[in-house]
């Protein structure tokens, strides 16, 4: 769990570390945001842009966090492969490349209508893997650079590295030989160290209320989610 949680911070920390500042100034809805009750499923879609396409990118990797009242309850990584949307087709470009007929998680973006692209991935997720999906947040890789580069020089694995979020996912996935879920892991202890700076950390958090202003990443139920990262629930996971 301990591996899990800081995973969860590497994830989260352009989410949670940055909003948080913009929910400090809203109602604090920690009791009676829907997420906060109960046992939640938070579906957290990562974006790389660099696939373009008219919507906000790819969805390279994805990842499930399944919240108990609030609180850090499990984590899973989601790979993309194979998942494909019971009904909706796989947009005309994508299939001249060979994508096949039914839309792919790794498309569920495609379209510049960011609203109707989380709602695709929840529903390839809940139909492919047969569970509820509560909450969809989507990050792209330039939210996360901003982020990484707003922490300064990072130590990652004992190597010193001041670069770009999937770079250093793809150095290490194809130069190291290890998996994508273990080079975020990587990137997850780098970044829950430079946080614990607190000069560090609100760099980090203006990065990423620039980044969520705009629009690279988005979330829905916003509401009810921005409500969820007051709580002290999951605040207390930083604790």
């Amino acid at each position: 769990m301990k591996r899990r949680k800081k995973l969860l911070i590497a994830i989260l920390v352009v989410i949670i570390i940055g909003i948080i500042t913009v929910v400090a100034g809203t109602a604090f809805m920690s009791s009676n945001s829907g997420l906060a009750q109960g046992e939640k499923n938070i579906l957290i879609c990562a974006i790389d842009e660099s696939e373009e396409r008219p919507g906000m990118g790819a969805c390279d990797m994805a990842f499930m966090i399944t919240l108990d009242n609030g609180s850090l309850k499990n984590y899973s990584s989601i790979y993309p492969s194979g998942k494909t949307h019971p009904t909706v087709e796989e947009p005309e470009e994508a299939q001249s490349q060979g994508a096949g007929e039914k839309l792919l998680l790794h498309d569920a973006f495609w379209e510049n209508d960011t609203n109707k692209s989380i709602n695709l991935a929840k529903e390839i997720i809940e139909y492919n893997m047969s569970t509820h999906i509560d909450a969809v947040v989507a990050i792209n890789s330039e939210a996360l650079d901003d982020i990484l580069g707003s922490a300064g020089t990072i130590d990652v694995n004992g190597k010193k590295i001041n670069a770009s979020g999937i770079d250093i996912i793809r150095e290490e996935q194809y130069n190291n030989g290890v998996s994508r879920g273990d080079a975020v892991m990587d990137i997850a202890h780098a970044i829950a160290k430079a946080a614990e700076n607190p000069l560090v950390k609100s760099k980090m958090m203006q990065a990423a209320i620039n980044q969520y202003n705009k629009g690279n990443i988005v979330m829905e139920p916003q509401g009810e989610f921005m409500g969820l990262l007051a709580s002290e629930g999951l605040s207390s996971i930083f604790k």
